[in-house]
């Protein structure tokens, strides 16, 4: 699984880099034969008040599964990972779960046995 990071208006330092592959290396870890790979996001973006606030928008393409497209914006670039973070590990939890949910619940065919 591969985690790649872009980043607009922010530079992508390599302190940047490793705490974004850690955290969400971390986060991924034991669904981490259910993705493909992950792109993660980082952007300057202008609060409502014209403050600078950051997003972290994260995909992950899935074997087998829909993708996982979603955005966290906060005040903190490290605080916007945390957040996305946790969210990918919640996600990714509820998806597999669903699917082992699925798998268990389908009904065997019959066999027919001779008489």
């Amino acid at each position: 699984m591969r985690i790649d990071l872009l980043c607009d208006d922010a530079e992508a330092t390599p302190i940047l880099r490793d705490y974004v592959t850690r955290r969400m290396s971390l986060a991924m870890g034991r669904f981490r034969n259910h993705i493909q790979w992950a792109r993660v996001k980082v952007a300057d973006v202008s609060g409502p008040q014209g403050g600078s606030d950051k997003r972290c928008v994260v995909q992950l393409r899935l074997r087998k599964l829909p993708d996982v497209v979603f955005a966290i914006t906060q005040l903190d670039v490290r605080a916007a990972i945390d957040e996305a973070a946790e969210r990918v590990a919640r996600v990714l939890a509820q998806r597999v779960r669903r699917t082992q949910g699925a798998e268990r619940n389908r009904v065997a065919p019959m066999q027919v046995l001779p008489a």
